[in-house]
């Protein structure tokens, strides 16, 4: 009697898929966010016990539609989504899974939402005066870099003093640690020379050493890189300072206010999608349609016929 195959779960290739995307260098922030969302996957559709042949239309459809009735964002769910479509592409790579059970898979259809960006006056108020941080020199730096430069948080974060090419110019690894130059303004420049002298000064005072642009102390004075959560902190304490509302105000929010407000100057569209490091013009349009927008509410507010008098 032929004895019966053992069934594959589906949690250990998983873990087989997360080895790989280290092993073609993905970024680390790329693979905690595929750990994330296929743990979700495996949770919602059976648990741990799960097994690769249950892994069909109807049992994605299933996941797609728990997601749906949570009131998840079609942004976060079409992500989950490519996480686990790249998840079933490595497992027919290995010879576990037929995926083009996905090539004709279609969800519901994506709605981006428009980012709410604040207005140049706005951002005016939230950069202007002195900071009032632990330390001000270089929190001006991460302000300014993340609005004059576009960046992400995560890009910031890995900055290193060798990085200037010149007075005006950065390098910067971006997602899938794609290397980019971009531009540095005169406030960004200002703030990265105020904030070099105050950096060689603590290091020195401490007798430490360390490449990142950007840091702070530990408990027991070793160097610690800036983290993501670090970059928020610094922007909501920024925002509440000024009397804004510090739950509106995020890093994300300053690369948004950056591509809109070049966007509503006239700057072509290529241009904004190199600064910002999209691989796709289609990324960078949603900013036509936030400049679109706040052309509309400035035309309802001024101009004489945009409403009717009655």
């Amino acid at each position: 009697m032929p004895l019966t195959p053992e069934p594959v779960l589906l949690q250990p290739r998983i873990e087989e898929f997360l080895v790989s995307l280290t092993a073609r260098n993905d970024s680390p922030n790329t693979i905690r966010a595929y750990r994330n969302d296929l743990a979700g996957f495996v949770a919602l559709s059976g648990g741990s016990e799960t097994t690769i042949a249950q892994v069909n239309r109807k049992l994605i459809r299933s996941f797609t539609t728990r997601l749906y009735e949570t009131g998840m964002k079609s942004t976060s769910l079409h992500r989950k989504l490519a996480a686990v479509k790249s998840f079933c592409n490595w497992l027919e790579a290995e010879g576990l899974l037929d995926a083009g059970l996905l090539e004709t898979f279609a969800p519901r259809r994506r709605h981006d939402r428009l980012p709410d960006v604040p207005g140049e006056t706005e951002v005016k108020e939230f950069l202007n005066g002195d900071l009032t941080t632990s330390s001000p020199e270089r929190d001006r730096v991460v302000v300014e870099l993340l609005y004059g430069s576009g960046l992400r948080a995560s890009e910031l974060i890995g900055i290193n003093v060798d990085d200037f090419r010149d007075e005006d110019a950065l390098l910067v690894r971006g997602k899938g640690r794609k290397e980019r130059n971009v531009i540095l303004g005169e406030y960004a420049q200002a703030a990265v020379t105020a904030w070099l002298p105050a950096r060689a000064k603590t290091l020195e005072s401490f007798n430490l050493k360390t490449s990142a642009l950007l840091f702070s102390l530990g408990p027991r004075h070793s160097v610690e890189r800036l983290n993501v959560r670090t970059i928020g902190r610094i922007v909501k304490a920024t925002a509440e300072a000024r009397g804004l509302d510090p739950a509106k105000w995020h890093p994300h929010l300053l690369r948004h206010a950056c591509a809109t407000h070049m966007h509503d100057h006239d700057a072509p569209l290529q241009g904004v999608a190199a600064l910002l490091g999209h691989a796709r013009l289609s990324s960078t349009q949603i900013y036509t349609r936030v400049s679109v927008g706040r052309m509309m509410q400035t035309y309802r507010t001024a101009h004489p016929h945009a409403q009717s008098s009655q």
